[in-house]
C-alpha cells in the first residue's frame, strides 16, 4: 500500500535533523521532547493579573493545539468550504497571529459528544515539513513554506482501520475508530511512526518522511488514545505504544516487536502517554493505575519485570510531567480531577490536592507548572514534593482539552472559538 503523493515534484535537501529546534521552539505536542517540558524559559513567581492577549483571532473547532518552531505557529482545526465541514492546518506568523497558509487535507466527522468535530492531535513541525493527522486517521505530509500536500495516507481506506465512528454497536473496544484518531505519531530523522491502528498487520507503520513511501508495518491492535513515545530502552531504538488492548515495544529499525503486556481498559480507553526514563517504562490508566516496567535484553528481544505497579492513582485523560525524582499529574477520585505527586521510583504518592478537572495540559517550567485545566483556567503549581504550593491562577480560555503552546514566555491558547497567545513572563 502506497501514501498518495502530490505533484508536482521538487528538489528537497536529503537529510533533516529530527525536529530541528530553533530558541523558543514548541514543535510537536508536549513540546520539543514530547515530555511536558519547556526549554530555556524564564522561572514564573506568580500570574499576570489580566490574561488580555498580545493578540487573538478566531478559529475553527478541534482538539489539536498549537505548536511553534522559529516564529511560525501551526494549528490543525475545523472549516467549512463549499458547504463541507473540513479539517484544515492553519500555519500564522507566532508575533501577530497574521495567516501564512491555510491548507485543507481531511473530511471531518461531526462527533455527537462533548468533544465535538474538529482534529484530535496537534500539528508536528520538522524542519521544513509539516505533519498533521486527521480525526478519521488521514495522515498528510505538508511544505512548511506553503502548505502544499508532499503526500498522504488514509488509515482507513489504505491500510484496514475501519472507521467506525461514535458509540455504534460493535465498536466498543476498538478505541480510535469511535472517537477518533488523538494519538500523534513521532518522528526522527527519515521515518515518520504512525498510530495507524490496523488489525490486518499494521497497528504501527514507518513511513519515509519526505515521501510517505512504508518503511516496515507491524502489530495486529487497534489504535488507542495515546501518543507514540521514540527513544532508547535496553540501548535498543524503539517506538513505545499503547494500543487498544496492549503497552508494546518495536524496534524502530524494522518494526520487530521487542516486548508487550497486556493493557486491557474499559472501552479501550488508553490514552496516557508513555513516559520514558533511562530503560523504564510508566505507563496509567483509570481502569487499571499506574505501573512501571524496566526493559531489559534478551536474546533478539526483551523482557519486562515490573518495577511497581498501584491502583492508588488512577489517570484518565492527563499525561503527567517529571520532574526529579516526582511525576505531577492528575489522578486518583471517581473523575481522576485531583492533583498529585508521586514518587517516580516507588509509585507512592507524596500528596495530593482535589478540586482539579477532568483533564489538564501540564507545562514543565523545571520550579514550576503550568496547568491549564479543561474548564480554561491557568493554574502555576510550585514544583515541590512535600507539599501542594499554589502561586497563581487565571482563566484564559474557554471549555477546551487541547494542549498549550509555551515559548519565549508567552502561551498559545485554544479553545473553540478562539486562538490566543497571552505572555506571562516580562
Amino acid at each position: 500500500m502506497k501514501a498518495r503523493v502530490f505533484p508536482p515534484a521538487f528538489a528537497l535537501s536529503a537529510v533533516v535533523a529530527t525536529l530541528t529546534l530553533h530558541a523558543g521552539d514548541w514543535p510537536q505536542w508536549r513540546g520539543p521532547n514530547r515530555d511536558g517540558k519547556a526549554q530555556g524559559e524564564k522561572a514564573l513567581t506568580t500570574l499576570p493579573a489580566s490574561a488580555k492577549p498580545l493578540w487573538a483571532i478566531p478559529i475553527g473547532k478541534g482538539q489539536g493545539g498549537a505548536v511553534i518552531s522559529n516564529g511560525k505557529l501551526a494549528v490543525v482545526h475545523e472549516v467549512e468550504k463549499d458547504g463541507k465541514k473540513l479539517e484544515a492546518a492553519l500555519l500564522l506568523d507566532a508575533a501577530n497571529g497574521k495567516t501564512i497558509w491555510e491548507t485543507t487535507f481531511a473530511e471531518s466527522w461531526q462527533f455527537g459528544n462533548e468533544y465535538g468535530p474538529g482534529p484530535r492531535c496537534s500539528a508536528m513541525v520538522d524542519g521544513d515539513l509539516v505533519f498533521v493527522q486527521g480525526a478519521k486517521g488521514v495522515l498528510a505530509c505538508l511544505q512548511l513554506s506553503d502548505g502544499k500536500i508532499l503526500w498522504s495516507t488514509d488509515y482507513d481506506k489504505d491500510w484496514g482501520a475501519k472507521w467506525l465512528g461514535g458509540n455504534l454497536p460493535g465498536s466498543k473496544g476498538t478505541g480510535a475508530t469511535r472517537h477518533g484518531n488523538n494519538g500523534p505519531p513521532v518522528a526522527d530523522d527519515k521515518h515518520i511512526y504512525a498510530p495507524v491502528g490496523s488489525p490486518t498487520g499494521a497497528s504501527l507503520v514507518a513511513f519515509e518522511k519526505r515521501t510517505g513511501k512504508m518503511v516496515w508495518k507491524s502489530g495486529t491492535d487497534f489504535a488507542a488514545y495515546a501518543a507514540l513515545m521514540l527513544g532508547e530502552l535496553g540501548g535498543v531504538k524503539q517506538v513505545v505504544m499503547a494500543s487498544a488492548a496492549a503497552l508494546s515495544g518495536f524496534r524502530a529499525s524494522d518494526g520487530k516487536q521487542l516486548w508487550s503486556v497486556p493493557l486491557k481498559t474499559d472501552a479501550a480507553r488508553n490514552i496516557v502517554t508513555p513516559i520514558l526514563q533511562g530503560d523504564t517504562v510508566t505507563a496509567a490508566s483509570f481502569s487499571v493505575g499506574a505501573f512501571q516496567l524496566r526493559i531489559r535484553n534478551t536474546g533478539d528481544g526483551q523482557e519486562t519485570d515490573q518495577v511497581w505497579a498501584t491502583r492508588d492513582v488512577r489517570t484518565n485523560m492527563s499525561t503527567p510531567v517529571q520532574q526529579g525524582a516526582q511525576f505531577y499529574g492528575l489522578g486518583t477520585g471517581t473523575q481522576a480531577t485531583t492533583f498529585v505527586c508521586v514518587d517516580a521510583a516507588t509509585g507512592k504518592q507524596r500528596w495530593s490536592q482535589p478540586g482539579f478537572s477532568e483533564n489538564a495540559s501540564i507545562i514543565n517550567l523545571g520550579g514550576q507548572l503550568l496547568v491549564h485545566t479543561s474548564p480554561g483556567e491557568l493554574v502555576l503549581v510550585q514544583v515541590n514534593p512535600e507539599k501542594y504550593v499554589e502561586q497563581g491562577r487565571m482563566q484564559v480560555s474557554g471549555r477546551t482539552w487541547h494542549f498549550p503552546a509555551y515559548a519565549n514566555g508567552v502561551l498559545y491558547v485554544k479553545d473553540n472559538r478562539q486562538l490566543a497567545a497571552i505572555r506571562l513572563a516580562p
